[in-house]
């Protein structure tokens, strides 16, 4: 062999050697400190900041579509916020414990659902249950949407490389990124956030929210809601439309949006018996638990949208995932 073609080789060995090192090395310190807690039962920083993740809340769709992607479960909570506050895996009694995962993602839309469905899908859970509030059907966008190639195998295969080799793993992975967070309240690792009561400055703040950003019903976006159906038609699935406080029913008056949110409970109601689905009009069950946004969270509601799990066990009871408890 030539002397230059010997040298090449040990050149080449020593440039994969060193790359070889160079991985280990990230993938090492990403799957060690695991920012989007998806390798580790309980990784560092949850010691450090009692599991409060200023990451987990400011990059809820990453975290849950990676943690859907690499938790095992046979029940799939989906929906948005409501249901990641609302619907505590722990409370669901139909099932064996640890084998429920809440999959809610902050502010989804409905044009995101079939990318959320597919996700779950392809893990072939048992069952599947999605929480359904008009913001979905209403909201004209969101600032970051769900990457549509996770629909697909390799999208979700490249999704699962980058959690461990990309950019925004290694950079994510320090607690400087994951520290310092300003809301109050902590996550489970079956998905649920344990979110204490807010003071009337933030229940009246939300309230002001809702009334800026309440829009009209989208017909549109129904067919988001009927892909998810379909990509979801192998599971037991069962559909539901949120409870909805007094406080959110004075906003949708007061912006002249009540019969827009008649016309989308009917909407969706009748799209899920087209496609053979039960669906269920939950969206009475906070009307015994008035809420008032000026005198902040109360045992039901910690604001105008989101209701605590004393609502969610009732939700969970009519879905038949948890014995009614008298």
């Amino acid at each position: 062999m030539p002397a230059s073609e010997a040298a090449s080789r040990r050149f080449l060995a020593l440039t994969a050697g060193v790359l070889a090192v160079l991985v280990a090395g990230v993938a090492g310190r990403v799957i060690g400190f695991d920012a989007y807690w998806i390798f580790r039962e309980d990784p560092p920083w949850r010691q450090a900041t009692d599991g409060n993740s200023r990451l987990l809340d400011r990059q809820t769709r990453r975290a849950k579509v990676l943690q859907a992607l690499t938790r095992p479960y046979d029940l799939a909570l989906i929906g948005s916020s409501t249901v990641y506050h609302g619907l505590d895996p722990a409370d669901v009694t139909a099932l064996a414990p640890g084998r429920v995962f809440n999959a809610g993602i902050s502010a989804i839309i409905a044009t995101e659902l079939p990318v959320i469905a597919a996700i779950v899908a392809s893990r072939a859970p048992a069952r599947a249950a999605i929480g359904l509030d008009y913001y979905m059907f209403s909201r004209p966008g969101v600032p970051v949407h769900l990457d549509e190639s996770l629909a697909t195998p390799s999208g979700r295969l490249a999704a699962l490389m980058g959690s461990v080799l990309g950019r925004y793993a290694l950079a994510d992975s320090r607690l400087s990124a994951v520290a310092g967070g300003d809301d109050p309240g902590s996550w489970t690792r079956a998905g649920f956030r344990v979110t204490p009561p807010l003071p009337a400055a933030l229940t009246l703040e939300n309230d002001a929210t809702r009334r800026r950003t309440t829009a009209p019903f989208r017909p549109e976006t129904l067919a988001g809601l009927d892909l998810a159906l379909a990509r979801l038609s192998g599971l037991d699935l069962t559909v539901y439309l949120s409870p909805v406080s007094d406080a959110q029913r004075r906003v949708l008056a007061d912006l002249g949006l009540t019969d827009d949110f008649s016309r989308w409970r009917d909407a969706v109601m009748r799209l899920c018996a087209a496609r053979g689905r039960p669906a269920l009009d939950l969206t009475g069950l906070g009307a015994p638990y008035p809420f008032d946004p000026a005198k902040g969270s109360t045992a039901a509601w910690l604001d105008n949208l989101h209701y605590t799990p004393l609502i969610g066990r009732q939700v969970l009871e009519r879905l038949g995932l948890r014995r009614e408890l008298r």
